[in-house]
Parts: structure tokens; C-alpha cells; sequence
């Protein structure tokens, strides 16, 4: 219908209204006509034929095309064009998983981890169906040493049943890392048993290194090492231990064993004015210990007899000894599971000495390593290191601080790792070494530390 035809439905036409006028002459009625006519003329300005407007375009209209102009321009290697697009297309529909999922890959491409992360989970709120960026987000987690959030995404994966065979394997690793050695097993296991040889190898190789720990209950055994040479005193010291029991499984961890520890340094000398710069002694001894949790923490009690190295006449004394000590180990890659690697170490150990008049030895040591290289045997390391400690009694060379850095190259031949540091190191007592000690409070040194050991573990129900 034209508009015309709209508008004669809607009044009189013209004559009509002219007719009208002329029939009823007089002032008011005059101001009538005219009122009507105005309404007339303006009746069909507005309803004259006008060029057709296109509609507004709808919000699903711009969100795709915001998402193709982004697709374009990734296709293109544009990423900043293409980052744009995406985040134009979020504004448009924030609901939308997808541009954060993609957003997501293309942050992480450019080593914006933890911006990838948070598009991952974005994406991951509004659509948790999807596998692929759940396992991206796992393994982000997991690059960026957030080792328990990623371990929750993966057995997520395999609860949902929709695990595939190297989910286990990160699983395993995961769990190794957090001292879960049971979980560590059981998915190293599980991977292997899906008979995919592509993971089969790193499979075996995890449980090989969750055995040299051990799980469950068994027989063990181990040895340690750790002579070193300081500059300070022109000495070299050797020293280590041989420790071998039986374990039992559980939270606690209980062990009995048997011991022997052996200090002997190059300096001291025995006689009738014996010169000590370190306790030389051998010391047999029967010991219990517990790990509460596998994590790190061992509280123990020894029970054994020293036997004087340098001394005249030589003598057995009788040497008990209890406390706790603990050891923890981080690492994290800064380039997507490459080196460099960012290890943080803090060991600490705090004991009851009978033999030292009833002393209470207390020492703590922090190590950050970076990594520089890493191969299938051999690794090299940069290190910064703060160590300190104290004692019950207040005897000064019991009670100081050292701090420095150095380098560090570690050697791996079958299960036997061994490790040499090179420190330069600061050193200052807490209180004044006596004028007897010719000693200052303050001294420079740098060490040279080997370090190696070996553990063997055999469980009870070993197939």
C-alpha cells in the first residue's frame, strides 16, 4: 500500500476539506480551516515515499566479524592484529570460550604465560567441555610451578575418563614432585599399561626414579659423600655415611637401621697438644626415623659410640644424638621446559648432641640455582647461597652466617649422581670469636664441595 493511500485512509482529501470551509463561514470556524489544513499538509510531508535505511546491525553480526578480522589476521602472523580481534569480539559477546581459548594460544606463543592462563580459565568457566584447553591449562600450570593446581587438572582429565596415555605420565611427575610417591607409581603404572610405547619410555623412566625413593614398605639402603676443600683454613675435609634398615609404609614412614658416620679432615692433629679444626671420629650407631607425610621432614634418634681419629690414646665415647631435619627442592622453567631452570633448595636440621655437652645444633641453608644448561648426564648451574647457624650453649664458631654464591656442575652415570660447587663466600660470627681463636669476626672463603650418594630400595612386595 503506497502512502498516499495510507494517508486517504486516514482523512478527508482536499476538496473535502475545502467544501468544508466554504460551507461554514465565519471567524472561529475560519481558525478551524486552518488548524485543518496545517494537519493536512503536514499528514503528507511526513508520509512521502523516503530512500529505504539499512538496518542496524545486529550484535552476532559485528561478534563475527570482530572473529574473522581475528582469524584473518592470525593467518596472516599478525598476533597484536589478531589479539585485538578477539578481545573486540569479547566485548561484543563476553560469553564466547572460544575467543579466550584463543587468546590463550596465542598469549602463550608469545611467552605471556601467565596472561595465557588466566584466557584458559576464562574460556574454561563458560565452556568446561573442552579437553584440549583444559590439558593446555594443566600444563601451563605445571611450566609456571603451580605443581598441585596442575596435578587437579590432570586427574580431572582422567576422573572424567577422558585422559589420555601422557596425562598419566604428567600425573606420575606431578605427584613425584609434590613426594606423593604412592600416586607417582600407581600413574607411571597406569601409562604404561595403556601400551602406548610413545609414552611407555618416559613411563619407565619415572618409576625407575620414584624406586631410587621407594613406596610402600622394604629393605634400604644408601650411601653419602661429601668431602670438600676450604680456602679459609687451607683443609680438606671427608666426610659421609652408610645407612641401611628396614622401612615401613604408611603416613608416618617408620624406619629402624643401622649406621656409620665418618669425619676426618687434614689439618687436625692428635698428641699431647692435639690441634681440632673438625670432630674427627668414627661413629657405629643403631637408629629410628619417621617421615610424617613423604614430605621432606625426617625426625630421628640414634643411639651409638664415637670412636676418636685423632686423639691419644684413642677411646670410645658413648655418642646420642636425636632430632629433625628437613629438605626441600623447586624447580621451574623460565622457557617452556627448557633451560634456563630456576631450582630453589632449602635444607635446615636441628639435633641434640649428648656428646657436646648436651648441645642443640641448629643449621639452615637456601640455595637458588639457575640453570643454564641440562643434558641427558650433565647439567650446569649458577647459584646464589645464604647458610647460618646457631646453637644452645652459645659457643661462637657455632654461631654464624655465611653468604655468597658460585657454580656447579652435576654428573649423572646410571643412578649415581655427582655434583661439584665452587663457593666464594662472606662469613661474620654472631658474637666475638675470643683473642685465643685467633680468629676475626668477619672472613672471606671459598670451598670446594663434592657431593655424590647412592640409594637402593627393595619392597616387600616387589613382583
Amino acid at each position: 500500500m503506497t502512502p498516499s493511500v495510507l494517508l486517504r485512509c486516514a482523512m478527508p482529501d482536499a476538496n473535502q476539506n475545502r467544501d468544508f470551509c466554504h460551507a461554514h463561514r465565519s471567524p472561529r470556524r475560519h481558525v478551524w480551516c486552518a488548524l485543518l489544513a496545517a494537519a493536512f499538509v503536514g499528514s503528507t510531508l511526513v508520509a512521502q515515499p523516503v530512500a529505504a535505511q539499512p538496518p542496524a546491525p545486529s550484535q552476532d553480526s559485528i561478534f563475527n566479524a570482530a572473529m574473522n578480522r581475528a582469524y584473518d589476521a592470525l593467518r596472516a602472523g599478525d598476533s597484536t592484529a589478531a589479539i585485538s580481534g578477539f578481545r573486540e569480539a569479547l566485548r561484543r559477546d563476553p560469553s564466547s570460550a572460544t575467543a579466550h581459548f584463543q587468546l590463550g594460544y596465542i598469549l602463550l606463543a608469545l611467552g605471556r604465560r601467565e596472561d595465557a592462563a588466566t584466557e584458559f580459565e576464562e574460556g574454561l568457566a563458560r565452556d568446561f567441555s573442552q579437553d584440549a584447553p583444559r590439558r593446555q591449562l594443566g600444563y601451563l600450570y605445571a611450566d609456571l610451578g603451580r605443581h598441585r593446581d596442575a596435578l587437579r587438572v590432570f586427574t580431572g582429565l582422567r576422573d572424567d575418563q577422558k585422559a589420555i596415555p601422557r596425562d598419566y605420565v604428567a600425573i606420575g611427575n606431578l605427584s613425584s614432585m609434590l613426594r606423593d610417591r604412592s600416586g607417582a607409581e600407581t600413574a607411571f603404572r597406569a601409562a604404561i599399561a595403556t601400551g602406548d610405547t610413545s609414552v611407555a619410555t618416559d613411563a619407565r623412566r619415572g618409576l625407575d626414579g620414584v624406586s631410587q625413593t621407594g613406596v610402600g614398605a622394604g629393605w634400604f639402603g644408601e650411601l653419602y659423600a661429601a668431602p670438600f676443600y676450604q680456602d679459609r683454613f687451607d683443609n680438606t675435609v671427608g666426610l659421609g655415611f652408610a645407612r641401611a634398615g628396614v622401612r615401613g609404609g604408611g603416613w608416618w614412614r617408620p624406619s629402624v637401621y643401622a649406621s656409620l658416620r665418618v669425619t676426618r679432615d687434614s689439618r687436625s692433629t692428635g698428641g699431647r697438644q692435639p690441634v681440632l679444626f673438625n670432630d674427627n671420629t668414627l661413629i657405629p650407631a643403631l637408629g629410628v626415623r619417621v617421615s610424617p607425610g613423604g614430605v621432606g621432614l625426617a625426625l630421628y634418634a640414634e643411639a651409638g659410640a664415637a670412636y676418636d681419629l685423632v686423639g691419644e690414646p684413642s677411646e670410645w665415647q658413648r655418642d646420642l644424638r636425636a632430632g629433625a631435619n628437613y629438605a626441600f627442592a623447586h624447580e621451574q622453567s623460565l622457557r617452556n621446559g627448557l633451560a634456563p631452570i630456576l631450582i630453589t633448595e632449602l635444607s635446615a636440621d636441628a639435633s641434640f648432641y649428648e656428646r657436646f655437652d648436651r648441645n642443640v645444633i641448629a643449621y639452615a641453608q637456601l640455595r637458588e640455582s639457575l640453570r643454564l644448561y641440562k643434558g641427558n648426564h650433565v647439567a650446569f648451574d649458577l647459584f646464589g647461597r645464604a647458610w647460618g647457624s646457631t646453637d644452645s650453649r652459645g659457643d661462637f664458631f657455632n654461631r654464624v652466617i655465611e653468604g655468597g654464591g658460585g657454580a656447579a656442575l652435576h654428573l649423572s652415570v646410571g643412578t649415581v649422581r655427582t655434583s661439584v660447587y665452587v663457593d666464594v663466600l662472606r662469613g661474620r660470627y654472631l658474637q666475638q670469636p675470643p683473642s685465643s681463636s685467633s680468629l676475626s669476626r668477619t672472613y672471606d672463603d671459598w670451598r670446594v664441595t663434592v657431593a655424590t650418594g647412592l640409594f637402593r630400595f627393595l619392597p616387600f612386595d616387589r613382583p
